[in-house]
Order: structure tokens, then C-alpha cells, then sequence
């Protein structure tokens, strides 16, 4: 890995509720969009299955690896897709208007991102969607967005018109020899690079075919992707140096590979964690204190703001209590 600088003390992460807030899927969202896929609908144990398990990380895994047809697993390959194309169709079709039932000041969001980058520093923003969420709607003209390895989806002609993915935009991962021939460089100079350790919607694997990080087996998949295996490396990296501070968007801690690094950051490093999330606040820190490392991590809260980012940036464009509440927690303490 080639780097120019050191990593921004602050680091953005986000997970699924981050894109929540302009319409985006939760899980059980995800789950009744494959529930209700056509090519789901047309196998019987496929249906029982998801009407007694709603987790549809879960029911991947149990098909994928399971004792099912080579036609069942396909058909539940097909629902993923499709409800990643139905994700990616609302975030495109996305606006900041006074007639979104999200109208949340794009132009603020996007300001906050901003501030992640270092000014000689490398700014890192992590996140956990595969949607294109920030792709087609992050617009800066101080910083650019670096996506390590991989071209940006979708070009800009595609993101200005708000058009869908078609299959020659999907682009191929890096295989190990590609990655040892061509090193990646993190852009550190007024640039936000965005790393998407569980893969991209648009992005095929490294053998070409059609890539889930989800179920029960993250870590095996992580590790057998060259690109992904190397943004895991990196997660590591930035977070295992003195004093970083998380900043936490929409992730509900649910996954132990994540959860460990960050534990581990906070027993060796003594990283600091700030959570967004317009969870009521005994209900979060009760979660936390029920998953493992769940008790390291409680520790390490020394910031919590119950919004939605409605809240902190609003339709208006006024500068809301939320936001000062923020900007003098985190980005001046």
C-alpha cells in the first residue's frame, strides 16, 4: 500500500441507517423485498423459510450453504440483486426538495462529510452499504471522493440524470496480481477516501460474478476477496493508532468481525466512539451491553446524539442546535 501521509485523527463510519435517512432499506425492508421477488415466490421452501426466519442475512447463508437446488439458490442470488437495483432506484431517484418525504439539506450532509478530510492528512470515511448512496449524491468542490482499487460507479453522466446501473457499468474487482502489479494509493490532498468493506452494489468479485457480503460468513468472504481482504487490513490500520475518534452513523453494532477491531482499538489505542442514532438512548446502550465486546465498546461512548439527520440538517438550511451540539463535541474537543 502506498500512502503520503498519516490517517485524519477523525474517521467516519456508517451502516444501513445512514442511507435511512433519504429512504434507504433497513433489513427487515430487504427481507419483504425478497419475500415479495416473483422468482422467490416460485419455490415453496423458500417461502417457509423466510416466513420463519426474518433475517435475511440468515437466509442467505442457510440456502447458499445449505441442502437446496441449484435453481432455489439462484432464485435467492436473483432476489438480492433485484432489491439492491430497488435500493439503488430510490437513492437515485432521491432529491432535496420541499416535496421529498426526506428532505434532509443534501448541502449540510455534505458539508459534515467534508470535514473528515485532514488538511496533509489522509481522511478516511468507512462505511458498511453496498448502495450508491454516496456516489450519485456527494458533491464538493473543495474535496474529491477516492474509491481505493476500483473505479467510481456511476460516471458522472449517469449520476447528473439520475440513470440506473446497466450491466457493462458493473466493474471487476482487483485479483491479487493486479493488486501487487498496480499498489493503491490513498489520496491524502483534499480528498475523502471511501471504503466500502463489504463491497459494492455495481461491483462484481475478482472471478467475475456477482459478489454478497451478507449471512453468517463475512469474514471467510472478506478474506477471499483480494480488494475487500485489503480494506479490512486498512480498517485495521487507521484504527489501531493513538487516539482516533469515531465518528458512528446508522451501524447497530451487529457485526462481530467490525465489533472486534474496534474493541480491540479501544482496549490497545484507546479510540473513542460517537454514535448517531435516533434510537432511544436506554434501548442502544441495552443492546450494546447484550452482544459481545458489547461491554468495551459502552465503555468507549463518550458521544450520543439521538437525531436522525433531518434533525441536524434540516429542509430550511437553518443551523440547528443538533448540529452546534456536534460540531462542539466532536470536531472541537
Amino acid at each position: 500500500m502506498k500512502r503520503q501521509s498519516e490517517f485524519a485523527k477523525n474517521i467516519l463510519f456508517t451502516g444501513a441507517g445512514f442511507t435511512k435517512n433519504f429512504g434507504g432499506l433497513l433489513a427487515e425492508e430487504m427481507w419483504s423485498k425478497i419475500f415479495n421477488n416473483k422468482r422467490v415466490q416460485d419455490h415453496t421452501r423458500l417461502m417457509e423459510l423466510l416466513k420463519t426466519d426474518f433475517n435475511y442475512e440468515s437466509i442467505y447463508h442457510q440456502v447458499i450453504n445449505g441442502n437446496y437446488t441449484d435453481e432455489e439458490k439462484a432464485s435467492i442470488n436473483t432476489a438480492i440483486i433485484d432489491s439492491y437495483k430497488i435500493l439503488d432506484d430510490i437513492v437515485r431517484k432521491w432529491t432535496f426538495s420541499s416535496g421529498s418525504p426526506y428532505p434532509v439539506n443534501i448541502y449540510g450532509v455534505n458539508g459534515f462529510i467534508e470535514r473528515f478530510v485532514g488538511n496533509h492528512e489522509t481522511g478516511l470515511f468507512f462505511t458498511l452499504n453496498q448502495d450508491l448512496f454516496i456516489e450519485r449524491h456527494f458533491n464538493s468542490v473543495m474535496v474529491g471522493l477516492n474509491i481505493p482499487g476500483v473505479a467510481k460507479i456511476p460516471d458522472n453522466h449517469k449520476t447528473i440524470i439520475q440513470l440506473p446501473l446497466e450491466n457493462d457499468d458493473f466493474k471487476k474487482l482487483p485479483t491479487d496480481d493486479d493488486l501487487n502489479a498496480n499498489p493503491i494509493n490513498l489520496i491524502s490532498s483534499r480528498t475523502l477516501n471511501y471504503i466500502k468493506l463489504h463491497g459494492s452494489f455495481g461491483w462484481l468479485s475478482s472471478a467475475g460474478t456477482h459478489m454478497h457480503v451478507i449471512g453468517r460468513q463475512k469474514e471467510r468472504l472478506i478474506s477471499e476477496e483480494p480488494l475487500l481482504s485489503w480494506y479490512f487490513s486498512l480498517f485495521k490500520e487507521a484504527l489501531f493508532k493513538p487516539n482516533r475518534k469515531l465518528f458512528v452513523i446508522g451501524y447497530g453494532f451487529m457485526d462481530r468481525h467490525i465489533n472486534g477491531v474496534i474493541a480491540d482499538s479501544i482496549n490497545d489505542f484507546n479510540l473513542k466512539l460517537y454514535v448517531m442514532s435516533p434510537s432511544n438512548q436506554l434501548a442502544f446502550f441495552d443492546k450494546l451491553n447484550s452482544i459481545e465486546h458489547g461491554g468495551i465498546i459502552h465503555r468507549a461512548v463518550v458521544g450520543y446524539f439521538p437525531y436522525k439527520l433531518l434533525d441536524i440538517f434540516p429542509q430550511n438550511k437553518s443551523e440547528s442546535h443538533a448540529w452546534r451540539e456536534i460540531i462542539g463535541s466532536y470536531f472541537e474537543n
